[in-house]
């Protein structure tokens, strides 16, 4: 407590942050380098509740009686409880997580508090012509697609704020839904590049094959088969592909190597990538940006990719990769063959890459202006209270 004269000011008491997260492949680095850093902020008090969306078959849960959807829902909600269930222990929450999302959209019509941010890589699919969509939503009917735009139109008007990972998503978010700007600002968590460390490595010699880079858990989605036939077509004699991934075919072809065992943040993943010459992968739907793309520039890589969601943000054509049109495998390998012939340009894509995630994708920087965002809105609440 402190006084001036007689007067005394009240110590000023932490803010209270709870976090929903959604752990699936790459957004369980993204949930690493979140806390990692929150927690280095002294005036905040943090609850975690990161969540995945797989259970183990042989996971013994009380659950277990209702039908496999249900469950995996139910599975989903327990794990957010520690967040979820306290809701009004907090000044503000973090989702991004839909099911957590929908059940504090419902609450924030009765109850004010906490506040909402929402920080997630996706927007409300307004637009499917220009949406990467993914398997599962080209499947969907119709009738399903027209009441999933409007339950995402609904819990964006019960929304607060959003930080969303890209400014592809921050731009849905004020131009096709109206958020008002001042709300909406894109932030990526970024790279903890505490651990991702870049060294410039040896030019490659005459004699030595290009190392191409693939990492991908969904193997088809992420564009793995167009860059087997590429790769079996026109480098196999002169080149090695290395594939990060557990689902690669079983019949492959020569200098084709697999790495089924890495994990997020793991140091052998970054050994490899301090390895390899190139990093390709030509997605088909992708709403980015993707973590092994600032994984790859991180480490000073060249990078080719495709055209779709955010990817852009970070492939800046001829100077940190190439972004190619989705499917045109010709393309690909001349993009390829490009950076093979010209290992000066790939030099130099490599430390504009790096040099990007240093301004815009560092987490040691991202994360504190993450948590002053959400003390604003906080601060702005209590002053009108006030």
């Amino acid at each position: 407590m402190t006084s001036t004269g007689n007067q005394q000011t009240p110590p000023r008491r932490p803010y209270r942050f709870g976090f929903m997260l959604n752990t699936a492949i790459g957004n369980m680095t993204r949930y690493l380098n979140l806390r990692k850093y929150a927690q280095r902020e002294p005036d905040v008090e943090l609850t975690w509740a990161p969540v995945s969306h797989y259970t183990a078959p042989d996971f013994a849960s009380r659950l277990r009686f209702l039908p496999a959807p249900l469950f995996m829902r139910a599975r989903v909600l327990q794990q957010a409880w520690p967040v979820l269930g306290r809701l009004s222990d907090f000044d503000a929450v973090m989702i991004h997580l839909f099911e957590a999302d929908v059940l504090c959209a419902m609450r924030s019509c009765v109850y004010a508090s906490p506040l909402r941010f929402s920080s997630t890589d996706e927007a409300p699919i307004t637009d499917r012509r220009n949406y990467p969509l993914y398997p599962n939503e080209l499947a969907k009917s119709r009738l399903r697609q027209r009441a999933r735009l409007a339950l995402d139109l609904w819990r964006v008007r019960h929304t607060d704020y959003f930080l969303p990972f890209s400014h592809w998503g921050a731009n849905i978010l004020t131009r096709d839904c109206g958020v008002a700007s001042e709300r909406v600002q894109a932030l990526h968590v970024g790279m903890d590049l505490e651990l991702w460390r870049w060294l410039p490595r040896p030019p490659r010699t005459a004699d030595q094959r290009l190392r191409i880079l693939f990492v991908g858990g969904d193997f088809v989605r992420k564009g793995g088969p167009l860059l087997l036939e590429v790769f079996q077509a026109h480098f196999q004699d002169t080149a090695e592909l290395h594939l990060v991934t557990k689902q690669a075919p079983k019949d492959l072809p020569a200098h084709v190597h697999v790495h089924a065992d890495l994990e997020p943040n793991d140091e052998r993943l970054r050994q490899l990538y301090a390895q390899v010459d190139l990093m390709v992968v030509p997605t088909t739907a992708d709403i980015g940006p993707l973590w092994v793309f600032m994984e790859a520039m991180a480490m000073g890589l060249p990078i080719i990719g495709t055209e779709v969601g955010a990817t852009t943000e970070l492939i800046k054509n001829g100077e940190t990769g190439f972004a190619l049109r989705v499917g045109d495998g010709e393309a690909l390998r001349q993009a390829i063959q490009h950076v093979c012939d010209q290992p000066a340009l790939a030099r130099d894509m490599g430390v504009h890459g790096r040099s990007l995630i240093e301004r815009e994708y560092n987490a040691a920087v991202n994360v504190p202006l993450i948590l002053r965002k959400m003390k604003e809105g906080v601060d702005r609440r209590r002053a009108r209270r006030a």
